[in-house]
């Protein structure tokens, strides 16, 4: 029976300097040979989870890319977007105007661009991690021609004023929106009801298998809802106590210790 696989990239499948092991990648092209599908499934902008996908070569029938949290759905081979969810531009105008009361960067996307108020150290920070280019404006919303599928705020040292915004915004966010952290630093919001949990679902309908043939791993907060989904949920041995708690597994090495193989291993090529 064949399986999907559907793994977080960043504190997942990347080691920390965010290259991918050589020994991973040879498990992931031995399980694709075999008839499994492969699924990155990132809160990252789908234009960055696509570099990524690009270099290990995962461009052939069955491999898929879910982004921005759920929100996207791409087929890699047929270069065909299967899903996808957009941030109303309302709600994404009241979230700036609540993100700059409350002091806190926040930015969105448009055609693989990163879009936001002013030039700062988290712009810089998060361009350097998704190799996207960051284009700063003052009117944002002049500059926006289509609703993105997220957004996120940022702040790099006090991941407290992240949580307020968040305590304090619920009430308000119902029926609009979403939010998640993907680490301590980033607060990302989505549109209602969607997570990477959504993606697996979609996707698993889509190809017609049962979600008991679906893997997931991650190691964040925004996998949790993947990890529940999946027919075999795992969490890395250094993700957050709260994904290990709902796991089936927790893998015995780590993003840097080549963990991808050791899932693949056990539960897909045997």
């Amino acid at each position: 029976m064949s399986k999907i696989i559907f793994s977080d990239l960043d504190g997942t499948l990347l080691c920390d300097d965010k290259s991918i092991s050589p020994l991973n990648r040879a498990a992931i092209e031995q399980a694709t040979t075999r008839g499994h599908s492969f699924v990155v499934a990132t809160g990252r902008p789908f234009e960055s989870a696509k570099l990524i996908n690009d270099a290990l070569g995962l461009n052939y029938d069955g491999c898929y890319i879910v982004s921005y949290n759920g929100a996207h759905v791409y087929d890699c081979y047929r270069k065909k977007v299967l899903f996808s969810k957009q941030l109303k531009m309302q709600t994404l105008r009241e979230l700036f105007e609540r993100a700059d009361a409350a002091g806190i960067y926040i930015h969105t996307y448009q055609h693989g661009q990163i879009v936001t108020k002013a030039r700062t150290a988290e712009l810089d920070r998060y361009e350097s991690r998704t190799n996207l280019p960051g284009f700063a404006t003052a009117d944002v919303f002049g500059f926006l021609t289509r609703e993105p599928n997220k957004a996120i705020l940022i702040d790099l040292e006090n991941h407290e004023r992240l949580e307020q915004f968040r305590q304090d915004n619920l009430e308000w966010a119902k029926g609009k929106c979403n939010f998640i952290f993907s680490c301590p630093e980033y607060l990302e919001v989505m549109p209602e009801g969607i997570s990477k949990g959504t993606g697996i679902s979609f996707l698993a309908d889509y190809l017609g298998v049962d979600l008991s043939d679906t893997i997931a791993v991650g190691d964040e907060q925004n996998d949790i809802e993947m990890i529940s989904a999946a027919g075999v949920g795992i969490a890395m041995c250094n993700g957050i106590p709260a994904a290990k708690e709902v796991a089936d597994y927790v893998t015995g090495h780590n993003n840097n210790e080549d963990a991808m193989k050791e899932i693949i291993e056990k539960f897909v090529l045997v």
